[in-house]
């Protein structure tokens, strides 16, 4: 072999190591010892050789006055500002100016090859991890058995050893587009020095081994790649940012935006033609040229159009959620069918009495009363990061982590509902005071996966949600009702705001167009808030759900209606347990032959 570089970092001795003997890796320094000259040992800025490691190597005679031994280089590898490495060096220059050498330089010079260009230009005509690679274990193996195999494999070679590991010192190369090859590896046991395939095939990056060995490679064949000349790189700019500003000018955006695609892809064509004559010419330049030119010449189009945008968009916001206006400006791909699945919250709010009402009061002072009522709720959605889908009605639907992302969508729709219940309520008090006209309201609150998107006919649509959380958060909407409550939310969202907000467990439930039973939650507030009245109110009325789910009804019914006729009794977000006792009076008189504690909501 004419050189071996090691691409890990000896950093520790395993001398020291109580558990081992203290010269345990005494062969080690010694193979290194006898072979320094044709060896390059890796390091890092941050991690040297350890001191045993770098005495073995040291040559008394050539690296005499040297900070570190020529054997040990650095193997810090500098990618392109897109992450991607497209060159090595043969220097890195350390904060103090001084130059230092790279860890394929140095093998370089060990193999007494051609000095390395500064720098070399990574374009492989096939993917790096090709380079004949070797399981250490097979190749030790062979070393046992057959001597003569590894002889033939490796002699007149520079070797480099590293880490192939998915999770490892990876980089992201030009070949991780190309199709990796299939692996051939040698049966357990046997000699056979089957070359490795891809390391990590799905990743897109490579090991950095093999990034210098093809940085070596380069040099020892004379395969370098040259940057094409800066007039010719110049030139096809200037071509380009003129063939993108005709575009801009001339035709429609979309057509413009296929022509500088074309134009961006003739550029390829052009990098991978040069590239056969070992001349690498960049794209970036000329592509972005072509594409800021076309936008620039464009947005001169633009600017008569872009007043009557505005004067649409105006318009749309007052039937639309703001939110899905700037979506539709900013994006036509907004506008046509289809969702996706996403995990939202969703919550349905009904304005108790409105059909008393819509009786007594004339449709235009219904209707006056009914969009104040309906503003204050859409105040709360979207102070919270709401979005309001829809008014049925007396009704408002609002979804929460749709169409913009609220990873606490759970929490936002739960301060919602809470400044709901308070705005109205305050302005039902204030109307029965005046003796106007006013309504209260109940909130049901679910979380969990749905379809959002456009639903409709190809022609007219609306941004909504579908699925069974919507369904289940619709049946919720009337479920206050039946315990005496402003709120109730799911299962889901109690479990994902459970500690942040006070919650009550209810009651076991069965709902429409649901087989399984399931739990349901009072949201009473939220705890940087909450009351030791509200604490207590929790556990007394657990105290009785627990009687009244093993079938014990005078004992629940006892718990519920002293609770009921507590101090709180008069607020009617606490009445449930005035609710329950009634129910359990009920079952009483007429206990059921099978007792499951499920509640069964036979309407919607």
């Amino acid at each position: 072999m004419k050189a071996i570089g090691f691409d890990i970092i000896f950093s520790y001795s395993a001398n020291r190591f109580p558990a081992l003997d203290a010269q345990y890796d005494r062969g080690f320094y010694d193979a290194l010892a006898r072979h320094h000259d044709r060896l390059v040992l890796a390091r890092s800025a941050r991690q040297p050789v350890a001191a045993p490691v770098e005495a073995a190597v040291y040559d008394l005679d050539a690296d005499a006055g040297n900070d570190e031994p020529a054997a040990i280089a650095f193997a810090e590898l500098n990618p392109d500002s897109d992450g991607v490495q497209r060159r090595v060096g043969p220097h890195l220059r350390a904060l103090d100016g001084q130059l230092l050498p790279t860890f394929s330089a140095a093998l370089l010079a060990r193999a007494q090859a051609p000095a390395m260009p500064d720098p070399v230009l990574l374009a492989p005509a096939a993917p790096l991890e090709t380079i004949p690679t070797y399981r250490l274990v097979d190749v030790l193996r062979c070393l046992d058995q057959q001597p003569a195999a590894v002889a033939e494999a490796f002699s007149g070679k520079v070797v480099l050893i590293g880490s192939n590991l998915p999770e490892e010192d990876r980089k992201r190369t030009p070949d991780r587009f190309m199709p990796q090859p299939m692996a051939r590896q040698a049966k357990s046991g046997e000699c056979r020095l089957g070359r490795l395939g891809p390391s990590h095939a799905e990743g897109e990056t490579t090991p950095g081994v093999f990034v210098h060995a093809a940085a070596v490679h380069s040099v020892l064949t004379g395969n370098l790649i040259r940057p094409v000349p800066l007039i010719g790189r110049a030139s096809a700019a200037v071509l380009a940012s003129a063939g993108g500003s005709l575009l801009g000018f001339a035709v429609a955006p979309w057509l413009a935006v296929l022509g500088v695609a074309a134009l961006a892809t003739a550029c390829f064509g052009l990098a991978a033609v040069v590239l056969a004559f070992g001349f690498w010419f960049p794209v970036t330049v000329p592509a972005a040229a072509a594409i800021v030119s076309m936008v620039l010449a464009y947005l001169v189009r633009f600017l008569v159009e872009e007043r009557r945008r505005r004067r649409v968009q105006y318009a749309f916001s007052h039937y639309l959620a703001p939110s899905i206006v700037e979506r539709l400006a900013e994006s036509e791909a907004e506008l046509r069918l289809g969702g996706e699945r996403r995990e939202i919250t969703v919550m349905f709010a009904d304005l108790s009495g409105f059909t008393a009402l819509s009786t007594r009061l004339p449709p235009e002072e219904l209707m006056a009363v009914t969009n104040t009522y309906h503003a204050m709720m859409v105040e709360a959605v979207e102070a919270t990061g709401g979005y309001v889908n829809q008014f049925l009605g007396d009704a408002v639907m609002a979804i929460w982590g749709a169409p913009l992302a609220d990873p606490d969508h759970a929490a936002s729709a739960a301060r919602a509902a809470l400044r709901i219940v308070e705005k109205i309520m305050q302005a039902k008090a204030e109307a029965d005071v005046q003796g106007v006209p006013g309504y209260a309201v109940k909130i049901g609150i679910n979380t969990g996966p749905a379809v959002v998107g456009n639903v409709g006919a190809p022609k007219r649509y609306n941004y909504t949600a579908v699925g069974e959380t919507v369904n289940i958060a619709a049946r919720l909407e009337s479920v206050p009702e039946d315990y005496g409550c402003r709120i109730v939310v799911g299962p889901a969202t109690a479990a994902a705001i459970a500690d942040r907000f006070v919650l009550c467990e209810l009651d076991w439930i069965k709902v429409k167009g649901k087989d399984e039973a399931f739990s349901v939650f009072q949201l009473i507030g939220e705890r940087s808030t909450a009351e030791s009245a509200q604490m207590r109110y929790r556990e007394q009325y657990g105290s009785g759900l627990k009687r009244y789910r093993a079938g014990d009804f005078a004992a629940a019914e006892d718990i519920w209606r002293q609770q009921a006729t507590g101090s709180i009794g008069g607020s009617p977000l606490f009445s449930p347990p005035l609710i329950m006792a009634r129910r359990c009076a009920d079952l009483k008189s007429a206990p059921p032959a099978v007792w499951d504690g499920v509640f069964v909501k036979t309407s919607k």
